[in-house]
Formats: structure tokens, C-alpha cells, sequence
């Protein structure tokens, strides 16, 4: 069913070894978007969303890069049922991050070994997990791995959550936000992949694509409005 390499056995000891977290519960994922949501439409006001958002049955990943609490904010102001964070950027040293453990969001950090990242992934997948697969923001060997071996799954809804406008919202070491658009558009692009094109060539577009998006009115703090889904 899938491409992921066949176990050897440091690769299924380090499997048996690992040990699943509570899935996300669904009362710790409504506080946090409540939290979400308020301090978005405060703090970053002019935010759009688009795309295929809806969380449906059977496999399902979507993978956004990590522009730190503002990917957090976004994913949690768009979809209303638990998700899993698992965090592929090794870097990610976030204060957002812990309290989202404490939380009982249940997030997993990825710890940058190809073989055993790859198992997670396909452990929490056979689990029936949905899954938020945040690559780093700058690309990495690892991050591409992951996403070409999850693009290589059959039977996985496999979906590309592009985010414009964060670091101009948000500018690393920044302390005070910009009042900017942030954009987010979630699915798959128009795009024919070629031999020899980057893992995340399908994000990259869509982002390109965001950038050259008009924010034409104000719109509503409520991420599934119509009037943000008609704009599009």
C-alpha cells in the first residue's frame, strides 16, 4: 500500500519503541481555538481561507511551514475538529509548543532521523490519525524526505496548506504583530509535477500564487465565511 522502506530490525525495534500520545482531545482542541480565534481577530484581523478544509474519513495529512505561533493560530482557527501537530522542524523550540502539550493537544516532535521519522508518521497513520505536518520554513534534506515518502502513499489524502503573509504579520524576534493579510489556501494545485522537481514544489507554487491575491474588503474573523470562501 505504500512506499515506505521494508523494517529492519533497528528500524522496527525503534517502532516498538515508540510510544503514541493520547490523541488530541476534543475539549483541549475547542479551548485553544477559542483562544485562537479571539486572539486572531485581534491581532491579525485581515485573515482569508480557501480550499478543501474539511476533515473526511480515512487518511489525511496537511502540511503547512512552520511560521511559529502563526501556523499554530491559523490551523486551529480553521478546522473545528482535533487535529495532530507533528513538528518535522528540529529547531522548533517554541514556548507555544509546551503549552500545547500541557494543553492536552498532544502534539509529537520528529526527532531529524529519516527512518525513524518516517515510522512515526506511518504508525500514527495506520492509527487512523489526522495529521498537521509542520515542515520547517526553510527546506531541509529531512523535511523533503518526509513529504516525497508521504506523496508516495496510495492510499493517503495528502493536502498542501500554503500561508501567505506570516512573516510580514509576524517577522521572526518581532514582539508586536503587523497589522497585514494573512492568506491561507488548503489543497492540492493545478501543477503536473516533473521528474526532478523539489518534494514541496506543490506548497511552493500554491504560496506564489497567494502572494499575487488582492485583499479587496475586510474580512469576516470567522475563518469558513462565505464571504471569504466567495472572494476566491
Amino acid at each position: 500500500m505504500t512506499e515506505f522502506p521494508e523494517s529492519t530490525p533497528t528500524i522496527e525495534s525503534a517502532r516498538q519503541a515508540i510510544i503514541t500520545p493520547e490523541s488530541p482531545g476534543s475539549f483541549a482542541w475547542k479551548a485553544f481555538r477559542a483562544i485562537a480565534r479571539f486572539t486572531g481577530s485581534v491581532f491579525f484581523p485581515f485573515f482569508r481561507v480557501w480550499g478543501e478544509t474539511e476533515i473526511i474519513k480515512g487518511p489525511q495529512v496537511f502540511i503547512v511551514r512552520n511560521y511559529g505561533i502563526l501556523t499554530w493560530l491559523c490551523v486551529l482557527r480553521i478546522f473545528k475538529r482535533p487535529l495532530r501537530f507533528v513538528i518535522a522542524d528540529v529547531d522548533e523550540k517554541s514556548r507555544w509548543y509546551s503549552l500545547a502539550e500541557s494543553g492536552g493537544l498532544a502534539p509529537i516532535r520528529l526527532n531529524g532521523n529519516s527512518d525513524e521519522d518516517c515510522s512515526t508518521l506511518r504508525q500514527l497513520i495506520e492509527a487512523g490519525e489526522k495529521l498537521v505536518l509542520v515542515v520547517p520554513a526553510v527546506k531541509n534534506a529531512v523535511a523533503d524526505m518526509l513529504v516525497a515518502r508521504l506523496k508516495s502513499m496510495r492510499s493517503l489524502r495528502l493536502l498542501f496548506m500554503a500561508i501567505s503573509g506570516a512573516s510580514e504579520a509576524l517577522p521572526p524576534g518581532a514582539i508586536i504583530p503587523r497589522v497585514v493579510p494573512v492568506s491561507v489556501f488548503c489543497g492540492l494545485p493545478h501543477y503536473t509535477a516533473q521528474a526532478g522537481d523539489p518534494a514541496q514544489i506543490e506548497l511552493d507554487f500554491l504560496e506564489h500564487a497567494l502572494n499575487d491575491l488582492a485583499i479587496d474588503e475586510l474580512p469576516s474573523l470567522f475563518a469558513n465565511h462565505p464571504r471569504n470562501v466567495s472572494n476566491f
